[in-house]
């Protein structure tokens, strides 16, 4: 279950003026924006090369959102998951695939994408390569490479999953 990323008219309201009016106006535009269709998705296959199936059926149907389970155990610890970044966003939201794969590009491993936060600045990267087509990778970045170009870096990156499918069935409810 996923909560849409951005909010309504009713999500604003409930914030109790707490955004000023160009946040609320780019929450508000968020949450209106319409999922990706098959040619938005072949555009960003375009740029970073095959997506796997289970992944872009998520997109289609979500664009991204808040996970109502945000837990993930992982071999080396307990993880939240914040939210899962969109694919169409309006200008100048922030939690999209684009924005993050600008912030980070020379930061993660090459033919890895980001696709969700984690906790403290931590990354959810989906592996593009050949050779592991589909992995779900667990970025840290406590422990990022201090060379400029990371793109060959794996050392701060963990499996955690061997397909999206399998990484959304091991997230599981904050029970407090």
């Amino acid at each position: 279950m996923f909560r849409k990323l951005g909010l309504s008219d009713a999500g604003l309201e409930m914030q109790g003026g707490r955004f000023d009016r160009r946040t609320s106006e780019l929450y508000r535009s968020m949450y209106e924006t319409l999922n990706p269709t098959a040619e938005d998705i072949q555009k960003l296959e375009g740029s970073v090369g095959p997506i796997p199936e289970d992944y872009k059926e998520f997109l289609k149907n979500h664009n991204g959102g808040i996970p109502s389970a945000t837990l993930l155990r992982t071999k080396s610890n307990e993880r939240v998951i914040n939210s899962f970044f969109a694919l169409n966003t309006p200008f100048g939201f922030g939690d999209s695939i684009e924005n993050h794969a600008k912030v980070y590009g020379e930061r993660i491993p090459k033919k890895t994408i980001p696709i969700a936060s984690g906790g403290g600045g931590d990354l959810i990267l989906l592996n593009l390569d050949a050779s592991n087509f589909g992995q779900i990778l667990y970025w840290d970045h406590n422990f990022e490479s201090d060379d400029e170009d990371a793109s060959n870096y794996f050392e701060n990156t963990e499996v955690v999953a061997s397909s999206f499918s399998e990484f959304l069935s091991k997230l599981r409810p904050d029970v407090g």
